[in-house]
């Protein structure tokens, strides 16, 4: 059965997940938010941080080429995990 949690977006347009629902769904600070948007729909997505980013670099490193500027390193990886969430959450 679905949960309904009602949040308040604050002055500078946050919204603090309430205590059940962080540890229901094990959201941990320093944890990443994605939300993707359709029309006026948006749609929450947590990704955990990994505990072992060096590895995470490395997997990543295989996948692209060589003389990418940092912003398009980051972009692609931004966007592998994305890619990674939505497979995920059958999107």
């Amino acid at each position: 059965m679905a949960q309904l949690y009602k949040v308040r977006v604050g002055k500078q347009g946050r919204i603090v997940l309430p205590k059940e629902l962080r540890e229901a769904c094990g959201i941990s600070e320093g944890d990443e938010a994605i939300i993707t948007v359709e029309g006026k729909q948006l749609t929450l997505h947590i990704h955990k941080v990994s505990d072992d980013p060096i590895r995470d670099l490395r997997e990543l490193s295989e996948t692209i080429s060589l003389g990418l500027s940092s912003e398009e390193l980051k972009k692609r990886g931004d966007e592998e995990r994305l890619k990674h969430l939505l497979k995920r959450d059958n999107f």
